[in-house]
């Protein structure tokens, strides 16, 4: 590979003159110049520097992907199965179309609008924000902006120039509901971080399924299980002490599934037998669980697709119109959930 001076040198002429031919501002270049500095550069090769493209007006070809979360993380954000699949996703998608990628996470809002606005990118993708900061970020830089599992309502009069790429939340609360009550369970407890987000839209479609299905005998409760892993050891214990015949926990992640498992197996407490466990995700790690987990599954990578070939769509020519693309779900049964036994 060579640099613009070297290519200039070879072919008897200004760098300047090598860096229109590059850029297509070739209206004072003789035709023969042209030609020979095409040709040069097809021959020892030459790759621009991305950094003087990002600090120039010209395009860029940079993606912010940024990320909003909200529970701690013990490692890194990456270490969660979701962020690591989907950002790796979005990175190859991008780079098929010629994109890079600029990943940011903090849980500081304040800080990614600073992000946003310090650096010449193409466009944005934002992962976990509230519908109303993904408009605030587009409010601040002005570009194409596409978010992913954004949570929260716009009023009437706002105005909302962001389309969001997500699931259908309620339906997947709702299949897994409807399939915990038809296998028996009469204390069904939909545990969450807390009640918000996507997380509220589950617990809505599980009250849905409720309302269609339940029997006089089969109630529900919410458990908000906290945000750090210290208050959801806490919970767990009081859902072990608490427990009655024919429960099941439907946890709307499969980390804090997968965590309950543990916690419950080390207490000595059999799955499916003495209690039934699903979550929601279908995590890498959910096949591999003992036993393996019952969840809903998402299309993790279509997610990432979608969010990609928007955005670009929104960059190179017209948005599309729909504002929410809820992507489908579908009910995954494995061991830890099983019919129970009538008296």
């Amino acid at each position: 590979m060579a640099t613009i001076k070297e290519i200039a040198e070879m072919a008897g002429v200004s760098t300047t003159t090598v860096s229109n031919v590059i850029h297509g501002k070739t209206k004072r270049v003789s035709p023969s110049t042209i030609e020979k500095v095409e040709h040069l550069i097809k021959e020892v090769g030459y790759v621009q520097k991305m950094g003087l493209r990002v600090l120039n007006k010209e395009n860029s070809q940079l993606i912010a992907v940024v990320i909003n979360y909200h529970k701690d993380f013990k490692d890194s954000i990456l270490g969660d199965p979701f962020y690591g699949k989907i950002i790796g996703f979005i990175e190859e998608y991008l780079q098929s179309y010629g994109y890079y990628m600029m990943l940011y996470s903090t849980k500081d809002i304040e800080k990614i609008f600073q992000m946003v606005m310090g650096w010449n990118v193409d466009g944005v993708i934002a992962i976990s924000f509230s519908k109303r900061n993904c408009e605030k970020i587009y409010q601040l830089v002005k570009k194409s902006i596409v978010s992913v599992d954004a949570y929260g309502n716009m009023e009437a009069d706002e105005e909302n120039h962001v389309i969001n790429v997500g699931l259908d939340d309620e339906s997947g609360g709702y299949q897994m509901t409807k399939y915990l009550l038809e296998c028996g369970y009469e204390h069904i407890k939909v545990c969450a971080g807390r009640d918000s987000g996507v997380d509220h839209l589950r617990y809505v479609g599980a009250k849905k399924a409720m309302e269609e299905y339940a029997s006089e005998n089969q109630k529900m409760q919410f458990v908000a299980l906290g945000m750090n892993k210290e208050k959801r050891r806490e919970n767990y214990e009081w859902l072990a002490q608490r427990r009655q015949p024919k429960t099941a926990l439907f946890f709307v992640s499969d980390m804090y599934a997968l965590e309950a498992i543990n916690y419950f197996v080390g207490k000595n407490i059999q799955i499916p037998q003495e209690i039934g466990i699903a979550g929601f995700d279908d995590i890498i790690y959910s096949e591999f669980s003992n036993p393996r987990l019952t969840t809903v599954k998402q299309d993790v990578e279509e997610k990432a697709r979608k969010a990609v070939e928007i955005l670009l769509q929104q960059i190179n020519g017209p948005a599309a119109e729909e504002m929410e693309i809820k992507l489908p779900v579908r009910l995954m049964k494995r061991k830890s959930v099983r019919k129970q036994e009538r008296e």
